[in-house]
């Protein structure tokens, strides 16, 4: 499945889409224009996207989202048995490659895979069914519990269908006199806090001989699993895949989540490790005056900040 994809081939954009609102005239005239499926484009856009939504949800945490690690767990090898932190990976990527092929389908940039019912039909409605049927035609579609998780990948991301109306006619008023309904999906970053509790939720299974024989289609649509326990990633990893803890920032007062005020205690003291504080001196411009000329004058002001650190 996902040791297919080839990661950080070149950070390039997607063609710009247009808006799922646009006008007949102008889909017709960009229709013309649609490509192929790039999957170059479509894997690098889209897991860049889930790397960023990885390391912003595990800020906090022992394991941190490392750039390099996430590349190995995109591209495990087929023999590696999964842990909890590479079924979450293999979920955010296929969740970010089926949102951006998903909409690019419904916005008119690639071609033959527009609206199902009506190749012209504006606007058109998001089949993230579909995007999933056009991965596993390119990729495949896996085999055992990385298989199950890619149904519960393509079950939450049609789960995450939302109604988007639009006026189709207008009266002389300004009013609507007729809407146009379609099934559209939510934003990227929904999905993923959704992919996220479904982390936090996952079922560890034993990898046994009656193991092997689980009917996975007994196994709910809405949950993750995993075959081993995580590493300890207080220590660092022997091939440099995450660094351990020490020297790690933490947050002791305050903070704006759970995982952020408890992070000194969860990095530094429940790894054996003890927290330094020191005081850090930061520059910042300040007591800005708009001056004749359009000029910007402003002071320096030097404030000290206390940071706390694992060591």
């Amino acid at each position: 499945m996902f040791y297919i994809i080839q990661i950080f081939l070149s950070i390039t954009s997607t063609v710009s889409s247009a808006s799922v609102a646009d006008s007949m005239n102008y889909y017709q005239y960009t229709h013309q224009f649609k490509t192929p499926i790039s999957w170059q484009a479509i894997s690098s856009n889209s897991l860049q996207l889930a790397l960023d939504s990885c390391q912003q949800s595990f800020k906090w945490q022992r394991w941190n989202c490392p750039s390099h690690d996430f590349a190995q767990r995109v591209a495990p090898n087929a023999a590696h048995e999964l842990d909890r932190e590479d079924i979450y990976v293999a979920a955010i990527s296929l969740a970010a490659i089926l949102h951006t092929l998903t909409r690019d389908c419904a916005n008119g940039v690639v071609a033959n895979c527009g609206c199902s019912d009506n190749s012209l039909q504006v606007p058109c409605a998001h089949e993230p069914a579909k995007a999933l049927e056009l991965y596993q035609a390119r990729f495949g579609a896996g085999a055992g519990a990385a298989a199950h998780n890619q149904r519960v990948v393509g079950a939450l991301l049609q789960q995450s269908l939302e109604k988007e109306c639009h006026c189709k006619q207008k009266s002389p008023q300004g009013g609507c006199l007729q809407e146009q309904c379609v099934q559209v999906l939510k934003p990227f970053e929904s999905v993923a806090q959704d992919v996220l509790q479904m982390y936090d939720d996952a079922v560890q299974l034993d990898s046994t001989l009656d193991n092997l024989k689980i009917m996975w289609q007994n196994i709910p649509l809405d949950t993750l699993v995993y075959m081993q326990d995580s590493p300890n990633y207080c220590e660092p990893d022997a091939s440099g895949r995450w660094a351990g803890t020490r020297g790690r920032q933490c947050s002791k007062h305050g903070g704006d989540t759970a995982d952020e005020r408890l992070s000194c205690q969860q990095l530094c003291r429940v790894c054996g490790l003890r927290i330094r504080s020191q005081h850090v001196r930061n520059e910042r411009r300040c007591n800005c005056k708009l001056l004749w000329g359009f000029r910007l004058q402003c002071d320096v002001c030097i404030q000290l900040e206390r940071q706390y650190s694992c060591y």
